[in-house]
């Protein structure tokens, strides 16, 4: 969980190098890099392990550990012109996604009521990302995915342990903001990677 809105560390101006690898690599916002384990649904070696990819050719995404062959990669799901995607994983290694296709922000998680991989809409909401808060081992039964997006130029949030149904106000921002990345920064804190556009 985030501490309150008056002691979130927002970085302006795409400051990658304050963000933990390999969220500090600069990528296009229709591919996305994320820390994991060795396999999906596997957390045997923690979940700092390996590097990940997705990536979207506009029409599915598409999941790979960086180190293996390209014929491993898999695809997660298909969905019409996809414009935006960013990855993480639950404290379970399943995978978790913020994407806009077709013009509508759209979350894929894994519910617990269901006990299935969802998809949930989010009208009129820009930007989405996602990011585990704090993938330490120690800290993982505190840890929570964090669902942040900007909703009529606020900076906002929703949390896994919620399921995701409330929106959290964090911050007012400047008209033409994006959110860019969100992730944890080389001194610990949770950072909204910020940019205001032109």
């Amino acid at each position: 969980m985030l501490p309150q809105a008056i002691d979130l560390a927002i970085v302006e101006s795409t400051d990658n190098d304050s963000l933990l690898s390999p969220r500090n690599k600069a990528y296009p916002i229709t591919e996305s890099w994320e820390l994991g384990s060795v396999g999906l649904s596997d957390t045997s070696q923690g979940l700092v392990s390996h590097t990940w990819r997705a990536w979207s050719d506009g029409k599915a995404i598409y999941i790979q550990r960086s180190d293996l062959p390209k014929d491993t990669a898999k695809t997660l799901l298909a969905a019409p012109n996809i414009t935006e995607l960013d990855l993480t994983f639950d404290q379970n290694m399943r995978p978790v996604l913020a994407y806009v296709s077709g013009g509508i922000a759209k979350l894929y998680w894994y519910d617990t009521v269901s006990q299935s991989q969802t998809i949930t809409d989010f009208p009129n909401v820009q930007n989405p990302r996602v990011s585990l808060d704090d993938k330490r081992a120690f800290n993982t039964a505190n840890s929570d995915v964090i669902f942040a997006y900007i909703n009529n130029d606020q900076l906002c949030c929703r949390y896994q342990r919620e399921r995701y149904g409330t929106e959290h106000v964090l911050h007012q921002l400047p008209p033409k903001t994006q959110l860019v990345k969100i992730g944890m920064g080389t001194a610990n804190r949770f950072l909204f990677d910020t940019m205001i556009l032109k």
